[in-house]
């Protein structure tokens, strides 16, 4: 007679439960790296097509024409009282977790005339654009900056009970 206890064979379910779970982990670690590998490409903006582009013609097009083709613009110009409507769009792709990066840019310039009618198409790519740097000032704040313990026991002693009846706050 043999002792189960003392039997030093593994069961055949231990050995299913390890193989299952080799499997597992096999799988997960294949669709991680294969989600790593796959590249995100996404379309930001509004891009319009070079058929679309073509038919706004200098000269004769109107505001209202561009704005039936293209739609309404990204921004307009600040600097010539909106007179230049501009088109922003991007390809962009993203590895899972890591940074977006910008592949194309594409940005339209629709300059009209004071008539309303186009004088100027101008297409500008991510070449054309330039770097800005911006500038690390902080605006003071009026007020004190409270520590931590500050703001947590800020409010201690200043409820009361007596002059309230217990229904609010006494100001001094």
């Amino acid at each position: 007679m043999t002792n189960r206890a003392c039997d030093a064979r593994p069961s055949r379910r231990s050995g299913l439960m390890t193989l299952c779970a080799r499997v597992l982990v096999a799988a997960t670690l294949a669709v991680g790296v294969t989600a790593c590998s796959a590249p995100e490409v996404q379309t930001r903006g509004n891009i319009p097509t070079a058929k679309k582009i073509a038919e706004i013609e200098p000269g004769s097009t109107t505001r209202p024409q561009v704005e039936s083709l293209l739609g309404t613009p990204s921004t307009t110009s600040l600097f010539d009282n909106g007179e230049t409507w501009f088109y922003m769009g991007a390809y962009t792709q993203q590895y899972a977790y890591h940074a977006t990066e910008e592949l194309e840019r594409h940005i339209l310039a629709v300059s009209f005339d004071q008539n309303g009618v186009v004088s100027q198409v101008k297409a500008l790519n991510k070449d054309d654009g330039s770097e800005m740097t911006l500038v690390e000032r902080k605006t003071p704040t009026a007020g004190n900056e409270l520590t931590l313990m500050e703001q947590l026991l800020g409010n201690v002693g200043r409820f009361s009970n007596e002059n309230t009846g217990g229904k609010g706050v006494t100001r001094k």
